[in-house]
């Protein structure tokens, strides 16, 4: 069932000619993806320091050409740049990462993905994840749950943080990095937002946090399958995540069922590595 908490539009649209649009435009991603993947490509810096591809570049316009096309009228706010609308302007908008988890794509590792989302007012009311080296696909739209690969998926319900499975950054080993030291958990880690956010969707992980400001490409998706999958998301103010700020960004993300969500947040909220204090600690470099 989805989250309570959920920021949906006070009635859920139909959106099934979207969700098929955006799967499709997926899989025809993944595809591209999976043709480069653990092959040699071309590969620049961004401004900020982080690595685009000539992959990168082709699956943004693989799906901006199929999602825009099929609806001329919505906004469109991608990693790799804005097209058509303006995406703050419009009602609906798209928000797309095309490959997120580059660097791990570069690694040859299985964990990248593309992700989609539609927004609706700011909030964002479908989502797709696609995970081709993984074999998986995620995908959620406002009111009709959540699921992998077709088959109906849920948060851990567990309630104890002891022990639990924890997507985190390596500062939860370092207890000078929090308010309080952490107790005994499994802590697990992936270069691709998206795919914690879906791993914790479908209980592969009991929670995820992630300190610092995150770009709404890589949390969009993930916000609406974590929700429709019965879970929370929030920033570290513990509000659920809005899409309407020029700079697209939110500060931190804490996600898990309703057992673990308030301990986690409070972690969250506990970081304070990267500043004095928690506050700055949020709102240092990203990913």
């Amino acid at each position: 069932m989805p989250g309570s908490d959920a920021p949906h539009p006070p009635e859920a649209p139909d959106l099934s000619a979207e969700l098929v649009a955006a799967r499709e435009a997926a899989r025809a991603a993944g595809e591209i993806g999976l043709f480069r993947f653990r092959k040699k490509v071309r590969m620049e810096r961004k401004p900020d320091g982080s690595p685009v591809t000539e992959v990168d570049l082709a699956i943004d316009e693989l799906l901006r050409e199929r999602l825009l096309s099929a609806f001329p009228q919505d906004g469109w706010l991608s990693e790799e740049g804005e097209k058509g609308c303006h995406w703050l302007t419009c009602r609906r908008a798209w928000i797309v990462d095309p490959l997120d988890g580059t660097g791990g794509f570069l690694r040859g590792e299985p964990y990248w993905c593309i992700a989609i989302a539609l927004i609706i007012d700011h909030a964002p009311v479908l989502g797709v994840i696609h995970a081709p080296a993984l074999e998986h696909t995620w995908h959620a739209s406002v009111g009709q749950g959540a699921f992998r690969d077709d088959s109906p998926i849920h948060v851990s319900d567990r309630t104890e943080l002891t022990g639990a499975r924890i997507i985190g950054p390596a500062a939860v080993r370092k207890p000078h990095c929090w308010n309080a030291p952490w107790p005994e958990v499994e802590v697990r880690r992936y270069p691709s937002l998206a795919l914690r956010l879906a791993f914790v969707a479908d209980a592969t992980a009991d929670a995820m946090l992630a300190p610092g400001r995150k770009n709404y490409w890589d949390v969009a998706a993930g916000d609406i399958i974590v929700h429709e999958a019965g879970g929370r998301v929030a920033d570290a103010t513990g509000e659920p995540l809005r899409y309407d700020d020029e700079a697209a960004k939110v500060h931190g993300v804490a996600a898990a069922g309703g057992g673990l969500f308030g301990p986690v947040l409070k972690r969250l909220q506990g970081f304070r590595c990267g500043g004095g204090g928690w506050k700055k600690g949020l709102l240092g470099k990203g990913k």
